[in-house]
């Protein structure tokens, strides 16, 4: 009878000992696999809008070219109408669940510093072509400042472009526009639509 009992504690710390294993062995192949660090979520401009939050239309999306001109032409009245637009896009909230998180965003570049051969080495990012170069500049929720690790070449200003990196929630403030996000940019490459 001990006999049979002893024989039964090795049988069950042997089955115990191959269960922690298993268990330990299955922890770390899944750690490997599913390293976080090499998740990338795919965001949209609209994802950097809190979603209780109503933002501003573009004014410039519903004026003519003669409109832009009026507004842009320096005069007393037209100073007083970019204050009175800028107003509306000071208010620009974040989303502060997106800081840390590794993106892909689609974009079009503002050069901020680059030497002569379109090497960027600081530019924001923003969702339609031509942002920032009129005045106001879109909200700040809608503006990412983007520092590379070195120096990026871009081919054609002019289209747009999938930006890699980690998204931080950092309000910062250039000669052109007040950005409310910063990416530590791993990967710039041209835009192409997304399979369907």
């Amino acid at each position: 009878m001990i006999a049979d009992l002893l024989r039964n504690q090795k049988i069950t710390c042997s089955l115990l000992a191959l269960v922690v294993l298993a268990i330990s062995g299955c922890g770390n192949a899944d750690s490997k696999g599913n390293d976080s660090d090499d998740v990338i979520t795919e965001i949209t401009w609209e994802q950097l809008i809190p979603a209780d939050f109503k933002q501003p239309e573009n004014p410039f999306a519903t004026m003519s070219q003669d409109e832009i001109d009026k507004v842009m032409d320096g005069s007393p009245e037209s100073q007083a109408k970019i204050e009175e637009l800028q107003k509306d896009f000071d208010y620009a909230p974040t989303v502060e669940a997106l800081d840390g998180v590794r993106v892909r965003l689609p974009a079009y570049v503002t050069p901020l510093e680059f030497d002569g051969d379109m090497k960027l080495e600081e530019f924001l990012l923003v969702p339609y072509q031509g942002a920032c170069i009129h005045v106001p500049p879109p909200p700040s929720n809608q503006i990412v400042h983007a520092t590379p690790t070195e120096a990026v070449e871009l081919e054609d200003p002019y289209r747009p472009v999938w930006a890699v990196g980690t998204l931080k929630v950092d309000t910062i403030t250039s000669d052109l526009a007040e950005a409310g996000y910063q990416l530590e940019l791993e990967e710039i490459m041209p835009y192409t639509r997304p399979e369907q």
